[in-house]
Parts: structure tokens; C-alpha cells; sequence
């Protein structure tokens, strides 16, 4: 009924079936892996860019900072030059 060349050849299509659906199901395991491994990577990126925001705000504000005292320190400058040319007018008389 059956001939000998029919059941190799049932027995190999069946053996490659099981072999691939092993194959397949490994390989989306280690798809699921890489996803978890992505998406711990984006996580920490987004860390990092948001320290890296922190600091480049944390410099402006350093930078407005420092601005803000050359200003008053050259306020001050001016203010002290008038005070000397007011005391310098005061011995003239």
C-alpha cells in the first residue's frame, strides 16, 4: 500500500517540520530579548539626555549668573569713578 520512498519522505517532512518550528520558536525568543535589550538601552538614553538637559540649563543659568555680576561689577566701577571725580571736584575748591 504504502511504498518505502512515501514513508521516508513522511518521515523527513515531519522531522523538518518539528526541526523548523524549534528553530522559529528560539528565534522569537531571542527576538523577545533584543526588544527587552532595546528597550532598557532607549531608557537609558533618555536618562542621559535628560541629565545632559539638566546640565546645559544648569550652565546657562551659571552663565546668566555670571553675566548679571559683570554687570553690577562694572556698575559698581562707575559708580566708584564718580564718587572719586565727586571727592576730586570737593578739594579743587
Amino acid at each position: 500500500m504504502f511504498e518505502p520512498t512515501q514513508i521516508l519522505l513522511s518521515i523527513v517532512i515531519i522531522t523538518l517540520t518539528i526541526l523548523l518550528v524549534i528553530i522559529g520558536w528560539q528565534v522569537y525568543k531571542i527576538l523577545f530579548e533584543i526588544y527587552k535589550l532595546l528597550s532598557k538601552l532607549n531608557s537609558m538614553v533618555d536618562g542621559a539626555v535628560s541629565i545632559s538637559n539638566n546640565l546645559t540649563r544648569s550652565f546657562k543659568d551659571m552663565s546668566g549668573f555670571t553675566q548679571g555680576l559683570k554687570t553690577v561689577v562694572s556698575f559698581l566701577k562707575i559708580f566708584k569713578k564718580e564718587k572719586k571725580e565727586n571727592t576730586g571736584e570737593k578739594k579743587d575748591e
